[in-house]
């Protein structure tokens, strides 16, 4: 199902200059280009558009009146700090964001969508979790839907596609003065997280079993690992690793400065981990410090049986050879932000390109097959809930 009327152009037309830019463009004219595309699909889509201050905005995309949306998308408008390969394609955020838009036009015309639906357009998806959240409680009563959506863009199809069930969480401290060994410090959260965590559940270890015998999700999981020394074992065990354990990383800057921190600290995974609690408990271990937060992703775990995630399974089953679910994803997402803040999970799904098409230049027939199948998606959704 495309937009009918020639809308799908518009939103590609709209989007063109920003998905055009890249990363190394000046920040400034990034914002500006995504405002304005914004400001033209918020009054197509009939929704009042929100922007907060600060020079790295987010944009909100919300139903008139305070109405309680049936669906809200999560999308970004900027690049992501580190990679986001194989999880989608580099620079395909912005693709992402115009062809979410195109499917929810196309939803909304169709009349498949009962009332409205909200967009959250946050800078990037890898940080800003401590703003992120924010948004989230201020904007709970617009924001808060029976189903949440994060469509990404890929650029390939896997026979089965993944559909995750929950997703790893993450905390950056910041370490300034004293002489607390940052290393040091590290080992010892990272082994009283790893001892207070529950870890897999009978279901877990089901999925997993499945997935240690499938050599292209093994094979998925090696492209996911920044460090192969981080994840011992092989198969099944290499797979609970790399999806359950926590794992802690240090970097030190090479230059002192007084108002930079002298080390950063940076824990991911750990099941139940509380950001704030774990900073608390760093400045215990490290009194002569100071020891400052700067991110707090939370672990996430999504019910088989959610909406959100039969609508990603019955998706899977129409564009591919079924579902290959994975008990969590091998990455941080905000999916816990969202959780803990409107009570709904952030389900993940990735729609491949068709074969040679370039993600800042995709055309018409690109775009429109990503916003079927994410019309598709959306629809199911909330049919679902």
């Amino acid at each position: 199902m495309a937009p009918a009327g020639g809308r799908a152009e518009d939103y590609l037309a709209w989007f063109q200059e920003l998905t055009e830019l890249g990363r190394e463009t000046i920040p400034q004219r990034t914002v500006e280009a995504a405002r304005r595309a914004l400001i033209l699909s918020a009054t197509s889509l009939g929704l009042e558009l929100v922007e907060t201050a600060g020079p790295a905005p987010t944009f909100l995309l919300l139903p008139p009146g305070g109405a309680t949306p049936s669906l809200t998308i999560f999308t970004t408008w900027s690049s992501e700090a580190h990679p986001v390969v194989p999880a989608a394609a580099e620079g395909g955020e912005r693709l992402a964001l115009a062809a979410s838009l195109g499917a929810l036009d196309a939803a909304l015309a169709a009349g498949s969508l009962p009332g409205s639906a909200a967009v959250l357009a946050a800078p990037a998806a890898g940080h800003g979790s401590i703003v992120l959240e924010s948004i989230l409680r201020e904007r709970r009563p617009s924001l808060q839907p029976g189903v949440a959506f994060w469509p990404r863009v890929g650029t390939e199809a896997p026979r089965r596609r993944r559909v995750f069930l929950g997703a790893r969480g993450q905390v950056v401290l910041g370490l300034w003065g004293g002489d607390s060994n940052p290393y040091a410090l590290r080992d010892r959260l990272v082994a009283e997280i790893k001892d207070a965590a529950y870890g897999p559940r009978p279901l877990d270890f089901e999925l997993l079993r499945k997935l240690a015998s499938q050599p292209d999700a093994l094979d998925f999981l090696e492209e996911t690992i920044s460090d192969p020394v981080e994840v011992v074992g092989e198969g099944e065990e290499r797979l609970r690793e790399a999806l359950f354990a926590p794992v802690g990383r240090v970097a030190k800057s090479p230059i002192a400065h007084p108002d930079r921190p002298r080390a950063w600290i940076t824990i991911e995974g750990a099941e139940d981990m509380d950001p704030g609690a774990l900073a608390e408990r760093a400045r215990s271990l490290a009194p002569d410090a100071r020891i400052e937060q700067a991110e707090g992703f939370l672990w996430d775990r999504l019910n088989l049986y959610h909406p959100s995630v039969q609508a990603l399974i019955h998706t899977a089953k129409s564009r591919s050879a079924g579902a290959e679910i994975w008990p969590a994803s091998p990455w941080v997402t905000p999916s816990g932000l969202f959780t803990r803040a409107l009570g709904t999970p952030l389900a993940e799904w990735t729609v491949p390109l068709p074969i040679g098409t370039r993600v800042r230049s995709a055309g018409i027939d690109a775009y429109r097959s990503v916003v079927d199948e994410l019309t598709e998606l959306f629809v199911r959704g909330v049919a679902t809930s």
